[in-house]
């Protein structure tokens, strides 16, 4: 960037990689790190004018547009919510993935230098991992009876972290670092390879204590989808995905907290059509159901922004649907939570995010790089799979992450300048 006052610039790029460090290990933390780096940033754009203008010629990012109808979908679903308390809880979330994106990608696009743009970038993806590196190692301890009182209890969840959470949130972690491995933005240090080596295994031996099966489905999903992308012969990609399928049943052979996991998803199943929903199958097929309903009595608006809960305290009051339904806050499918409560117009507005990325995400793996577009790819796959068991965007840690790894990726920069290269290419009599 030019040279108005590169400190207080640093100063606002050193913010994101707490805030990416402290994601994943506290809310409170990390909430209170990007309000400061708010706070501050608007207090040096006050006084900074060179900053100022590089930031002003940032701010029309990609996924602007997706995520701001997003927000204001939510905002007109409150207008006729009966809980609103609750409503404006869902919308802090929403507002949260508009700003978190907004922030990390105006700010790494403000720097004009290239190399000192993919080195922040690269920077903040590897404090984040870091983060959730430190969260795996407390759960390690945990595990082995070190540290509190759940000596080899299954699931591990570290700093009383919810368990899917904390397997969606290592695997957002492993793409991250195979991105890193494969692709190489910016020159690596020894240390930082070191690190990421280790992690690696790190994360996958934290899936599987996770026991979350959503996590295991959403990367195995996204794992076949980017070896489409990566392997250009059909016979190749055939075969690497036939070996990872064959790993992942070897797996299931080998352990039995794997097998036991998967094969409760056949004994949910049998429970809820013999007419027992106790289950967590069970309670999902019923909250589902639930959620058509709420979707069927207004299609186009949904029943509001926040009144989940409350329809389905009248569903249980009423009788039409057990008890079970009260102990949960949304229906553990954020496309039939969006449908529920937003109706179609809700669900159009977080398909649209969705669809954004990964027609950005095609562009960005012309990059010679590819970077960008592997990272950007598999997140968003793993969110568009893992989203039909949970409400991810109902999660403050993921959908966060969400936005901080689509602030990394997505940027109006890395588009252009891609648009640019491949133009270039197409021109280039060589090439043709």
């Amino acid at each position: 960037m030019k040279e108005s006052n590169p400190r207080i610039y640093l100063l606002l790029i050193g913010g994101l990689y707490l805030y990416g460090f402290s994601l994943p290990l506290s809310k409170s933390i990390s909430s209170i790190v990007m309000g400061l780096i708010y706070a501050l940033s608007l207090g040096i754009l006050a006084f900074d004018k060179q900053l100022r203008m590089n930031v002003f010629f940032s701010l029309r990012q990609p996924l602007n547009l997706p995520m701001g109808i997003y927000v204001s979908v939510l905002c007109i679903g409150l207008l006729f919510s009966q809980d609103v308390k609750e409503g404006m809880s869902v919308i802090k979330q929403a507002a949260n993935l508009f700003f978190v994106y907004l922030m990390v990608s105006v700010l790494l696009d403000a720097e004009k230098d290239d190399e000192r743009k993919a080195l922040y970038g690269q920077s903040m993806l590897f404090s984040f991992l870091m983060g959730i590196f430190m969260l795996d190692l407390i759960g390690f301890l945990t595990y082995g009876g070190i540290i509190g009182n759940r000596k080899c209890i299954l699931p591990v969840t570290p700093l009383s972290m919810h368990h899917i959470w904390f397997g969606n949130l290592n695997a957002i972690g492993l793409f991250g670092a195979v991105s890193l491995l494969l692709f190489q933005p910016h020159k690596r240090t020894m240390m930082q390879y070191t690190a990421l080596w280790v992690f690696v295994p790190s994360a996958l031996v934290s899936m599987l204590l996770s026991t979350s099966r959503t996590s295991w489905l959403g990367a195995l999903c996204s794992s076949i989808v980017l070896l489409y992308f990566l392997i250009n012969k059909k016979r190749t990609f055939f075969f690497s995905s036939a070996l990872l399928l064959t790993s992942c049943v070897s797996v299931y052979f080998i352990s039995d907290m794997v097998r036991a996991r998967i094969d409760q998803v056949y004994n949910d199943i049998a429970l809820f059509l013999s007419g027992n929903p106790a289950t967590s199958l069970g309670a999902r097929f019923i909250m589902w159901k639930a959620s058509v309903s709420m979707f069927l009595s207004n299609p186009l608006l949904g029943v509001g922004t926040g009144d989940y809960k409350s329809m389905i305290s009248s569903f249980v009051a009423s009788g039409e649907y057990p008890d079970i339904l009260g102990k949960y806050n949304q229906p553990h499918n954020m496309y039939l939570f969006a449908l529920a409560t937003n109706g179609i117009i809700g669900l159009s507005a977080l398909l649209f995010i969705f669809y954004r990325i990964l027609r950005h995400t095609y562009k960005l793996f012309h990059h010679r790089e590819r970077f960008y577009g592997f990272l950007a790819l598999s997140v968003s796959v793993h969110f568009m799979i893992a989203g039909l068991t949970e409400s991810l965007f109902n999660i403050h840690v993921l959908i966060s992450s969400f936005a901080f790894i689509s602030g990394i990726c997505i940027r109006q920069y890395e588009l252009k300048k891609n648009d640019a290269e491949y133009s270039h290419l197409s021109r280039d009599p060589q090439n043709t």
